[in-house]
Formats: C-alpha cells, sequence, structure tokens
C-alpha cells in the first residue's frame, strides 16, 4: 500500500512538471510529403531536367491522364515532349 501511495505522489508532482519542460512551443515541420524522382541520391521534384550521356530525361507523371500517378523519369523527344508509357490494359465495362 506504500508502494502505491508513493508512485501515485510521485506521478501527481510530475503532471505539472511535464508542462513546464516543454512549453508550449509550435513545431513546424518544413519537409513536406511530396512525390520526387530519385538520381544519383538526390531528390527532384516534378518538372526537373536531366542530362544523360546525350538524352534528355524529365521527371514528369507516368501517364498524362493522371495526375496522381507516381513521378518518374521520361525520356524527351526532339521537341521537348516528354516519351510518356502507354497504359497496358483497357477497362471494359459490360
Amino acid at each position: 500500500m506504500k508502494n502505491r501511495s508513493v508512485c501515485f505522489l510521485f506521478t501527481f508532482f510530475l503532471i505539472p512538471l511535464k508542462g513546464l519542460a516543454f512549453g508550449n512551443e509550435t513545431n513546424l515541420y518544413l519537409e513536406q510529403l511530396q512525390p520526387v524522382c530519385w538520381y544519383q541520391d538526390l531528390r527532384y521534384t516534378q518538372g526537373a531536367i536531366i542530362k544523360q550521356v546525350d538524352k534528355l530525361y524529365v521527371c514528369s507523371h507516368r501517364y498524362a491522364n493522371q495526375p496522381q500517378s507516381q513521378l518518374m523519369w521520361l525520356q524527351l523527344d526532339e521537341n521537348g515532349n516528354p516519351i510518356r508509357v502507354e497504359m497496358k490494359g483497357k477497362i471494359r465495362v459490360h
């Protein structure tokens, strides 16, 4: 019984100290979750262009009609347009 009383009093006196120890600080995390492309352990956001040997690549969505699709490196053609991956299957509704 004595151990319970000591534990209760110890906890009772520590609760107000918790508020004093941490204060009312606001933590601001600037690194937000956003899709990125990786190249040589560096992160690149959408629209970034890199050059490998003699070819240019852009970080863009995998599919043009799906803006929430994953980002990937797409090769650019002579006009600067990305060469996109074509969808493999078709959805049919009967």
